[in-house]
């Protein structure tokens, strides 16, 4: 009788088994696009494929728990405004409302799924800190959303969304060199903004030109070189120079955070942000380095010193040489005699205008009234409070004075989470918390010229807040609390 010998069984490696399902999704995934695609006229075909192509990498970085997906975020914030004129350059047709306006929203939302399944053991501030949060955009919601409608919900979630780097960062729990690793990525990123920019300002590219003669924006300058005010990658001066202000106070605080090309870095993020001519993102972040001076320590505080004494010298031999320069100089002249600033007392002005609506309106105008939101409830164009020269006004004037005092509460116990003068804090863990608390007293004086934590401000501030979160007061038993 002859025996047959059975074949050994193969045993394919796990990690082959998961490559090829990941492969077998995305070319099924493929195919039902292109069958979609070829059902939609080519532009629209192409402006979903934009889509998916930037927000899949984002949901496998987050299924896989990478430590790049905060990284690509950041990119994505970034990046889109820029992908999004050459998108609309390409076909001639401006649009004032757009999907990829929901672009990096919808990449920032894949931080929740790192978060399934994992227990959400916060301390008792920043406990209250979301709780605050939540009462606050959930009132807004209230009052706002049957009112206003789409804008309300996308109000919402331009606040609600770039929050949740918070949770996502406490319940991971992220080492030093995870959080070193975003702050590089912050810092490259803002360099490479700030070199499109400053070639933004020496040749207007095309799709820039087409877009600032569309958008009808005169703030922005004239769309020829030497004339235009600097917008980089971002959609107006504004957010631009609030990335790159952020970026250059993390250059100038540590040197390991230059990013790769060092004080070459500095130069050109310097200069990136001088072609903004934004003022209340210089005035913001030299008062976030002199609060960092008066807390740092040893020969570390003079160090800083002479960085930032290097970064100003090279920054009025700029202004002195580059055209358009002395148009930043006189900006910044005139605030020394503020009743001949034109800003100023237009400011002023829109305060006093506010102040009786405020009180008109104590339960708040809701979310969706205030900001770029009001577009979508107004044929694309801004609506009466569409820009809005005061951050303060804005927040309680869209959240009333219950929500804007649950917002305020918010904020005011992140910044008790993130003060600096816990001793028992580890050593590490110190610069990284104290650039955090730097950056969010900057963006609420920021608040001052306008309302910086809500989009792009507002991820750019829970950003860093999240990478200066106490490791050591993360869990519930509360200790190390003030």
């Amino acid at each position: 009788m002859i025996t047959k010998l059975k074949k050994p069984a193969i045993h394919w490696p796990s990690a082959w088994i998961k490559r090829a399902r990941a492969a077998a999704v995305g070319l099924t995934a493929a195919v039902l696009i292109g069958m979609i695609c070829s059902y939609l006229n080519p532009k629209t075909g192409v402006l979903l494929a934009i889509l998916l192509l930037l927000v899949t990498p984002a949901l496998l970085l987050a299924r896989s728990d990478s430590r790049w997906l905060v990284p690509y975020i950041i990119a994505v914030w970034a990046f889109t405004p820029a992908i999004r004129r050459i998108y609309e350059w390409v076909y001639l047709e401006y649009n004032s409302v757009s999907l990829l306006s929901i672009l990096p929203l919808l990449v920032t939302l894949t931080l929740v799924l790192p978060m399934l399944g994992k227990p959400l053991e916060f301390s008792p501030l920043l406990k209250g800190f979301l709780l605050c949060m939540a009462v606050a955009l959930g009132y807004g919601f209230l009052v706002g959303g049957l009112k206003n409608g789409v804008s309300g919900l996308f109000d919402l979630a331009n606040y609600a969304v770039p929050l949740l780097i918070i949770p996502y960062e406490a319940v991971r729990r992220s080492n030093i060199e995870e959080r070193k690793l975003w702050i590089g990525s912050f810092v490259n990123i803002a360099i490479l903004a700030a070199a499109y920019g400053i070639v933004q300002f020496f040749v207007v590219p095309e799709w820039d030109a087409f877009w600032m003669n569309e958008v009808d924006m005169f703030s922005n300058g004239q769309p020829v070189p030497y004339e235009i005010r600097v917008f980089s990658t971002l959609n107006s001066p504004g957010p631009a120079a609030i990335f790159l202000s952020t970026a250059l106070l993390a250059m100038l605080m540590n040197k390991s955070w230059r990013g790769f090309a060092g004080w070459l870095g500095v130069g050109i993020v310097t200069f990136g942000l001088i072609l903004t001519l934004v003022r209340a993102s210089w005035v913001t972040m030299v008062l976030a380095l002199f609060l960092f001076i008066l807390l740092e320590q040893g020969r570390k505080r003079w160090s800083l010193m002479g960085a930032i004494l290097l970064a100003g010298i090279f920054m009025y031999s700029v202004l002195t040489v580059v055209p358009g320069g002395e148009n930043l100089l006189n900006r910044f002249s005139t605030l020394g005699n503020l009743e001949s600033d034109y800003s100023y007392n237009d400011r002023m002005q829109f305060v006093w205008k506010i102040v009786p609506m405020l009180a008109d309106q104590p339960f708040g105008t809701g979310l969706g009234s205030v900001g770029v939101g009001t577009k979508l409830e107004n044929d694309g164009r801004l609506g009466q409070f569409g820009n809005f020269d005061n951050g303060f006004l804005a927040l309680f004037l869209t959240f009333g004075i219950v929500g804007g005092l649950a917002f305020a509460r918010a904020v005011w116990l992140l910044v008790r989470l993130l003060r600096p003068m816990r001793q028992e804090r580890d050593p590490r863990e110190a610069k990284y918390t104290l650039l955090a608390f730097s950056v969010l007293l900057a963006a609420i004086a920021y608040l001052i010229f306008e309302n910086r934590l809500v989009g792009l401000g507002g991820f750019v501030v829970w950003l860093f807040a999240a990478i200066g979160l106490p490791k050591s007061t993360q869990s519930l038993n509360g200790k190390g609390m003030p």
